[in-house]
């Protein structure tokens, strides 16, 4: 298929591409206007006049990685059959247009990266409260299996224990302030 090249006028609040449909070989180059950006219903970013949008659905052949709305009326190049070499061709003649592909993709790199670290520090923090957690947990356990002789608390205490991986519980790991009943049971005192 040949590089089509076209231009479509979009009235504000309308959608120009929808998260998870196909990309159809296009991709978009907004001339005029503004657009968010939205990932399952939430504003991830605006476009702006000079910015490209569903380059990567269309570069690597998958669904649409978001919903681009109009927030004002918006003109749009629309290159479809990037498929075969016409949309380098093109690229090559509008040097300008290409540098600003590049660069855009370049900070979306840069974003998700800088997302996913920020995600990755959020989980492996949640992650370490859930391990203090069940570590004070089975410390509780522990002590109360020791003090009361309970087969249901031996058997709860080695279900948590096999199951998240913590072998023992530590004592710091445990908060006095939650075993109100059982304080001087599991602490001592």
């Amino acid at each position: 298929m040949a590089l089509q090249k076209s231009a479509r006028r979009i009235e504000k609040d309308a959608t120009i591409i929808v998260q998870n449909q196909a990309a159809n070989n296009e991709i978009f180059f907004m001339t005029k206007g503004t657009a968010v950006v939205e990932v399952q219903g939430n504003v991830v970013g605006t476009l702006n006049s000079g910015d490209w949008f569903g380059e990567l659905a269309a570069i690597l052949g998958t669904p649409r990685t978001a919903t681009v709305r109009a927030v004002t009326p918006c003109d749009v190049l629309v290159f479809k059959g990037i498929d075969d070499a016409g949309l380098y061709d093109s690229m090559a003649k509008e040097p300008k247009m290409l540098r600003k592909l590049i660069e855009q993709l370049c900070q979306r790199v840069v974003e998700t990266s800088k997302r996913h670290a920020t995600e990755t520090t959020e989980l492996t923090d949640q992650a370490m409260r859930y391990r203090r957690a069940i570590s004070g947990t089975l410390f509780a356990l522990e002590k109360l299996v020791e003090k009361f002789k309970s087969k249901v608390m031996e058997e709860t205490q080695q279900h948590l224990s096999a199951l998240s991986g913590i072998s023992t519980g530590q004592e710091g790991d445990a908060d006095s302030k939650f075993f109100s009943s059982g304080r001087s049971a599991i602490f001592g005192g």
